[in-house]
């Protein structure tokens, strides 16, 4: 990973805001495998990572699903700037502000499940809501889904995600 870094943020480092990568370290109840594992083994390579796209000037957005919490100070300590995907099944989006929000970015607040299942005018409702608390209360943040978008969000509601995004950004 390191080598391919390297090349990468040789070749293209110049034309990108952030650079990001994604390891799901956890699933709804717990970590993946145990803090000592993660800590031994997985950290290293992630500050050399960090390491390499902080030395070009760049800022790191870490994504990970999961229940990471036992971790979350360990990856902090390596210089994430902002942390990518949460599920309210794991803790709100609330939790994440007052834990680590004062010290890092944050992006979501909308979780996936309550995307696919609730109206349009509720998504904008909770969104715009929501949207300008959380901006408010974090260091950083960008709105968006706890997770990916995937194929089954309804258009709509994705739709009024967007729309809400775009009227919070005028306020």
């Amino acid at each position: 990973m390191s080598a391919i870094w390297s090349e990468f943020l040789l070749r293209y480092g110049n034309i990108f805001a952030a650079c990001r990568f994604g390891d799901d370290l956890g699933f709804r109840t717990s970590l993946l495998t145990d803090p000592p594992t993660i800590r031994n083994h997985i950290i290293p390579q992630y500050r050399r990572i960090i390491d390499l796209v902080h030395a070009h000037k760049l800022p790191f957005i870490w994504h990970s699903c999961g229940c990471i919490f036992e971790v979350m100070e360990d990856v902090i300590a390596l210089g994430i700037n902002a942390k990518h995907s949460n599920e309210d099944a794991i803790a709100p989006f609330d939790s994440w502000i007052e834990k680590y929000g004062n010290r890092i970015g944050l992006l979501g607040g909308f979780d996936m499940d309550f995307l696919c299942t609730a109206t349009p005018d509720e998504v904008f409702a909770r969104v715009s809501e929501d949207g300008q608390r959380f901006r408010r209360l974090a260091k950083g943040y960008a709105l968006g889904s706890g997770n990916s978008i995937p194929e089954y969000v309804p258009f709509e509601n994705y739709l009024s995600m967007v729309r809400a995004a775009q009227q919070l950004r005028k306020v």
